[in-house]
């Protein structure tokens, strides 16, 4: 009678808990993407402040950039190129400064119109009739560039083989919530996530329902873009060595390749941002939504492959802009090309203040602006270019 008497008690007291925890309040708790909770570069910033900015509304703007990464022997990078096309979508006013450890700014081929420079600011400012494509040549300061590409090299000699090492530079340390999610609703938000990733598409803003107490963990996970690697090693008169490797998502944050022979080794490799596909792979099932049904899965293994695949693909979106869209909106893709280069610095170029050049006319008629939009409440008028 006394035991039967013991085992009321625990079965009451374990109706109790599950009763206050059903009667927990929910909690919406907004999870990463589509603005990235990371580290704030990239996209590059520079040392000054950006002058007042102004874009019609009817005015969308699309971003693509090429990197060019040169390299020494050693695999250290020794110059930083941006080429960067903006085209502007709509017919409207525009405005625009973009910031980074900018050394040079040159006009490339197929734009519009011709770039400004001020110190670490490159500006355009104009008038788009319907389409419109703004496109610059944009020499880094390699010292503050290079610590935010997302892979670093290091080639080698062992022996009578010359040995590249490709390593992930993406990697940052990030919290991870923890708390009672429910197993449908973490399987609806997991096939979310993996439909946006393999479209490629940036995530969209939404939240996970929490019942009860919602926590942060005291350990923080590794976070870091996923990215797929292609290129080939050579040596003078050897048959390069290829490679197409993917770093990140669940496999390797780092790969060799090895070539024999004598002579100065040579890289070139491109890499981008890439999709999250194994992590996001829902086991023994085509959807996670399906895999749920079909047997029981740990919700709290769940909701941490959520976090992290969500802020994997929200650190890969930060790499789709080296430097920064206007256009917080706009689509951007990035490439980034690593090439072996014989080096020679870039000599410094003193920014100009007087009234002489294109780009010197570009500023007068910035300043201006600015102050026309100040006194005038954020109207705008100046002759299109």
């Amino acid at each position: 009678m006394r035991a039967t008497r013991c085992l009321l008690a625990v079965a009451g007291s374990g109706l109790a808990l599950a009763a206050a925890a059903s009667a927990a309040p929910p909690q919406q708790v907004v999870l990463p993407g589509p603005v990235p909770y990371l580290t704030p570069i990239p996209p590059l910033t520079g040392t000054t402040a950006l002058p007042q900015l102004f874009m019609a509304v009817r005015l969308g703007v699309e971003n693509a950039e090429r990197v060019a990464v040169g390299v020494d022997s050693e695999g250290h990078a020794v110059r930083v190129r941006v080429r960067q096309r903006l085209t502007v979508h709509g017919k409207g006013d525009y405005q625009l400064a973009i910031g980074a450890p900018i050394l040079d700014v040159r006009q490339a081929p197929g734009s519009q119109s011709s770039p400004g420079l001020r110190t670490d600011q490159l500006l355009w400012a104009g008038f788009s009739p319907g389409r419109k494509v703004l496109a610059a040549d944009v020499i880094l300061r390699p010292r503050k560039a290079a610590p935010y590409l997302p892979v670093s090299l290091r080639v080698s000699r062992e022996g009578d083989q010359a040995v590249l090492t490709v390593s992930n530079a993406t990697k940052t340390p990030q919290p991870v919530y923890s708390g009672t999610v429910r197993l449908p609703e973490l399987a609806r938000l997991l096939d979310e996530t993996r439909r946006a990733s393999l479209a490629g598409v940036r995530l969209k803003g939404t939240y996970a329902t929490f019942i009860g107490q919602v926590s942060t963990r005291k350990e923080r996970v590794v976070i870091s873009a996923p990215l797929r690697v292609r290129g080939e090693l050579s040596l003078p008169g050897q048959a390069p060595v290829p490679f197409d490797r993917t770093l990140g998502d669940g496999g390797p944050e780092s790969f060799r390749v090895a070539i024999r022979g004598a002579g100065v080794p040579r890289v070139h490799l491109e890499a981008a941002p890439a999709a999250v596909v194994r992590l996001l792979r829902p086991p023994g099932a085509p959807s996670w939504a399906e895999s749920v049904r079909r047997r029981p899965l740990p919700a709290a293994d769940l909701l941490e492959r959520l976090m992290t695949t969500r802020m994997q693909l929200v650190r890969a979106d930060q790499f789709q802009a080296f430097l920064s869209d206007p256009d917080a909106d706009g689509k951007s893709r990035t490439v980034y090309e690593y090439r072996t280069v014989a080096f020679t610095p870039h000599p410094t170029v003193a920014t100009s203040t007087g009234t002489g050049g294109g780009t010197d006319v570009l500023l007068v008629v910035l300043a201006v602006l600015g102050s026309v939009a100040l006194a005038g409440g954020g109207l705008v008028a100046w002759a299109h270019s």
